[in-house]
């Protein structure tokens, strides 16, 4: 499944209203009190880079909760809220690209991605990667890292509390990712069906297989020769839900799935919503939502 490019249009135009909101862009790289502001495209960056930083840093979060980067069409509120950010961090991999456009519209520098020392899936059309790399809590301390090396070139003077912190997460990611081979160990089914393709770091990560994806495309209906396919993979799959995403639609799947004999649940792959709102949490909703699937029991 490739990434579809956004409708660069409606970037565009926001780009073109940053005009009218000059006047509020600053320039200044730390606040009143000395912290760094800075800004994540996605709420799984934006809880990683603020658990990092603590108080070295003031972090904006772009997409807002429930929104979908695949979908998102940005306003000129959202370029107000990059006024004065040093650096943005982005996914990178055509996933939020769009991010990246406004906030060098809005003056902040090259931004900064997250994907260093990380083994990227290489699953797209024409080779490309599969940008949801944060699935994982290995991948999760490695974009902690990156963060927190970034942060201390900008802020050396709080290089000791970035590391104090950084050390801590890093922490509670080990003790998550015991946690999640706890929920998944010993599954009756391995195999997992999804609305798009969004989870394969996670199933590599933890012993799972992707069996099938609906959408080609994240937020399209997908064509007749897909639709057979999907079915046809759930059928040999022996899964009996396929995972939703509260970022996407449902409508289309809903018919398939109830001509399957199979029900509907969800997969979360941003956050930021009651239940997990942590990237930490996020990660133990998936994994206990997969082994409830699996087992055949309500999370």
């Amino acid at each position: 499944m490739a990434v579809h490019r956004r409708d660069v249009s409606a970037v565009a135009v926001v780009l073109a209203l940053l005009w009218l909101v000059a006047p509020a862009i600053g320039t200044t790289p730390v606040d009143a009190a000395g912290r760094l502001r800075v800004a994540a495209s996605i709420f799984p960056l934006y809880d990683i880079v603020r658990h990092v930083a603590g108080s070295a840093a003031e972090v904006v979060l772009v997409l807002p909760p429930g929104a979908s980067p695949h979908t998102f069409e940005p306003t000129p509120a959202t370029v107000r809220a990059l006024a004065g950010a040093s650096v943005i961090f982005v996914v990178g991999h055509g996933l939020d690209d769009w991010a990246a456009r406004l906030a060098r519209g809005a003056g902040v520098p090259d931004p900064v991605r997250v994907d260093r020392g990380i083994r990227l899936r290489r699953v797209y059309a024409g080779g490309g990667a599969d940008p949801h790399y944060w699935l994982s809590a290995p991948n999760g301390k490695r974009i902690a890292t990156t963060v927190a090396a970034e942060l201390e070139r900008r802020a050396p003077d709080r290089g000791a509390e970035i590391q104090r912190a950084l050390a801590a997460y890093l922490a509670r990611l080990d003790t998550a990712d015991r946690e999640i081979r706890r929920l998944l160990a010993d599954l009756p089914n391995r195999r997992i069906a999804t609305v798009h393709d969004a989870f394969g770091y996670f199933a590599d990560a933890y012993g799972l297989e992707v069996a099938a994806a609906f959408e080609a495309f994240p937020g399209r209906e997908p064509g007749p020769r897909f639709v057979v396919e999907f079915q046809r993979k759930i059928r040999a799959s022996g899964v009996g839900m396929v995972f939703t995403e509260p970022q996407l639609s449902v409508a289309a799947l809903r018919p398939i799935a109830r001509d399957l004999g199979v029900t509907l649940g969800v997969l979360d792959p941003l956050g930021g919503l009651p239940g997990r709102e942590g990237y930490v949490e996020l990660l133990l909703w998936d994994a206990r939502a997969v082994a409830a699937a699996a087992r055949g029991v309500t999370p």
